[in-house]
């Protein structure tokens, strides 16, 4: 496992208290002090805190050991707590808590993939995995890690359901404590300050239900730099191959061959591009539960469909879920190697055993990966507690239900990635329904059963903030507005998926839309050379190709909305405020800010700029400068807002290709935004293996000076190969400064 590599390597490590001075904390007489940090890296500590015998680490599942280099190449941090800060407990009832200490004004974000909210200051979360229940913390990624304001992050790095409060409960022997205000004085008696119907904290603790946990802290100087070490610690981000960063259509359940073969006719006939076809349920034999064997009514000649649409560029992704049926051929090998419960009626397998994962990789290579099937679409493995195993189920290998159900979706991800694609030197893009630590270098995208185009966006920023990846698939629209604006999003996030399933929808299927929701899809299609070197930056650097604000340098956080309490006896009876967070716009790669439109704002809204000159993607229009600018879809023509920094160099196909290999050797313009010089990147390896791991890449670095003139020069210089050319070259740079 990755975890005994990381000990390896901690091992010769010393303390890294040297360069910081330290003030001894206050003393907490029931609590344990944490004494055995080591130092990983720059600005990356582990300690132990009570036993983590027979116990899953988050660790134990990365899909890589962490890139040291690229942590080291960081700026150097001190421990970002005072010496002896960090406070742990243990006791005789099998549980353990951590106190972390916190500021007054401290901000807190993160904790995974949370659909309501960036910041969680102030709240108490249970981080189970479950499907995504509004609040509270419980969620498909419910990622144990947080980043706060003042420059630290924090990893629990335990497969137990976790719960925090966060800055919530005040110690009687805290030294911060706030002073006692009378909620009802006389009116002649002044008081010092406003009642808080919630005094603020001054930690966060954590607390498990086992015997230990590991402790994981990071320090930068930035709230990005952080997000780059966690990345980083966990082998760095996935790379997927370039076709993943395509089109992607899942046709409806039912469908058969001649079915897919007349929709991808349509694709064509219509000039939409299409690099994914996403089978449903109905390839199977039987599905919930599950056979994986295909169904040779629907498909009666699965290499030679397979094949048909791999020459036309297009690849094939299968939906499943995990647990398995009466009627599969491994069900009776697999019997003694599965859980106590059932889900679906259908085996649980116990994948931390490698007879398992054998028996299904093996299954899978015959029926799918030896036939050029390209990835899988792992669902169901979320919740809800009364669909999957209650948390008392046994497994043959000890491990608990807790643990299992934390950990299910990621074991499928290392099971796949390892087992069946980066074995046979092959990368994929998947999805997945459940993930949680740890899980930076897994090319698997989060969807969900929710549908809110709101919380879909805040998904994408809460998602860059813990190492995964979210698509706000499309599905069904209740007008061509609604439909434009959600196909706009999914084209400028992780993966762009239109999933029809249930609806039968097509890209065209909102007539009067129809020209604009191609031109999205054409858009992205010629943005896949800056995509890609996102995610190069994301695999090497830690940096995450879609971001939230708060990781963009000069982003003064947005203009939250605080809706002032009124009390009332039944509905506020402690007068509380609501604050309303601005997190509908994210940056995607470098220099790209997104900004869709939707629900209420489905034609108007505003957006937040951050510090700098930033100019209108299409026009070259100056837009502002870190201020909040109103933009409407009259004016952009019915396209996304997006909007780009100043100087920046953007790399894209000339015109719009319909499948990702017709983009390999398809020649390129450069776009210079702005008035600076501007210096970019284009990665190039090639586009489908892990060659690129032992050095078999290149970068293109373009670099933009403006002459006296006014004319600009174009400058390149590349980086590694020199003959691993993957776009082809470069037409020439197009000013868009207006």
């Amino acid at each position: 496992m990755v975890n005994s590599m990381i000990r390896n390597i901690l091992a010769p490590l010393a303390l890294a208290w040297m360069a910081c001075s330290f003030v001894n904390a206050a003393d907490l007489s029931d609590l344990k002090t944490v004494t055995n940090w080591q130092r990983v890296a720059n600005g990356v500590w582990r300690a132990e805190l009570g036993s983590l015998k027979g116990e899953i680490r988050y660790t134990d599942l990365s899909a890589a050991a962490p890139k040291l280099d690229a942590l080291n190449a960081l700026s150097d941090s001190c421990f970002p707590f005072e010496k002896g800060e960090i406070k742990f407990l243990t006791d005789s009832q099998n549980q353990a808590m951590v106190r972390i200490p916190t500021d007054e004004d401290e901000v807190l974000y993160g904790f995974g993939l949370q659909l309501d909210a960036i910041k969680h200051s102030r709240k108490v979360m249970t981080l189970n995995v479950d499907h995504w229940s509004k609040g509270g913390g419980r969620t498909h990624a419910p990622v144990p890690f947080y980043i706060s304001s003042k420059g630290d992050g924090v990893f629990f790095n335990t497969a137990r359901f976790l719960k925090i409060y966060n800055q919530v409960g005040n110690r009687k022997d805290s030294l911060r404590n706030p002073p006692e205000v009378d909620r009802n004085p006389p009116a002649d008696e002044p008081q010092p300050g406003p009642w808080l119907a919630q005094p603020p904290g001054d930690a966060v603790e954590a607390q498990v239900n086992g015997p230990g946990m590991e402790l994981i802290v990071f320090s930068g100087e930035s709230m990005l730099e952080i997000v780059q070490r966690y990345n980083l610690f966990h082998g760095g981000g996935a790379m997927p191959p370039l076709w993943g960063l395509g089109f992607w259509h899942r046709v409806h359940a039912t469908f058969n061959a001649d079915q897919v073969r007349e929709e991808l006719k349509d694709f064509e006939d219509r000039n939409f591009p299409i690099d994914v076809v996403g089978l449903e349920p109905g390839w199977m034999t039987q599905s919930y539960p599950c056979t994986f064997e295909w169904q040779t009514k629907r498909f009666p000649d699965p290499a030679g469909f397979t094949q048909e649409l791999l020459d036309k560029g297009i690849r094939l992704n299968l939906w499943e879920n995990p647990y398995i049926s009466k009627s599969s051929r491994m069900y009776d090998a697999m019997y003694p190697l599965s859980g106590s419960h059932l889900v679906w009626l259908g085996l649980v397998p116990d994948y931390t055993l490698p007879k398992a994962r054998k028996l299904l990789t093996d299954q899978h290579y015959e029926d799918h990966i030896s036939i050029g099937i390209s990835g899988y679409k792992i669902d169901e493995v979320d919740g809800y507690d009364f669909w999957l195993w209650p948390d008392h189920a046994t497994f043959p290998s000890g491990v608990s239900g807790e643990s299992m159900r934390q950990s299910y979706g990621l074991l499928m991800q290392n099971m796949l990635y390892t087992d069946l694609f980066k074995k046979r030197n092959v990368r994929t893009y998947s999805l997945v329904r459940a993930s949680n630590g740890s899980a930076s270098g897994y090319p698997f995208v989060i969807y969900s059963d929710a549908y809110n185009h709101k919380e879909y966006l805040t998904g994408i920023s809460t998602s860059s903030l813990c190492g995964i990846l979210w698509t706000p698939e499309a599905r069904s629209a209740g007008s061509d507005r609604e439909w434009l604006n959600r196909m706009q999003t999914v084209c400028f996030s992780a993966m762009a998926q239109l999933n029809a399933w249930s609806s039968g929808k097509k890209p065209w299927s909102y007539e009067s839309v129809t020209d604009d929701v191609r031109e999205a899809i054409q858009m992205r299609m010629r943005l896949l050379p800056y995509l890609y070197t996102a995610f190069a930056d994301y695999h090497f650097k830690g940096i995450p190709p879609v971001r939230a604000m708060i990781l963009e340098e000069g982003f003064a956080g947005g203009p939250d909305e605080i809706i002032v309490g009124k009390l009332d006896s039944e509905k506020n009876p402690y007068g509380k405020d609501r604050r309303i967070e601005t997190t509908d716009q994210y940056m995607l790669g470098a220099s790209i800010l997104v900004a869709p439109f939707y629900e209420d704002q489905a034609t108007k809204r505003q957006v937040q700029l951050p510090a700098g000159r930033w100019y209108n993607f299409y026009t070259g229009e100056f837009a502002g400068a870190g201020e909040i600018i109103t933009v409407t879809a009259e004016a952009l023509d019915d396209r996304i807002p997006l909007f780009v920094k100043d100087g920046a160099l953007i790399p894209m196909l000339t015109e719009a290709v319909n499948q990702s290999d017709r983009a390999i050797g398809h020649p390129l313009e450069i776009r210079w935004y702005g008035e600076r010089s501007g210096t970019g990147e284009l990665y190039e390896d090639d586009g489908s293996t892990f060659d690129y791991e032992r050095g078999d890449f290149r970068k293109r670095v373009f670099h933009v000076t403006r002459d006296s003139d006014g004319s600009a020069q174009l400058q390149t210089t590349i980086e590694g190969d020199e003959n691993l050319e993957m776009f082809g070259t470069v037409q020439g740079l197009k000013m868009m400064t207006r």
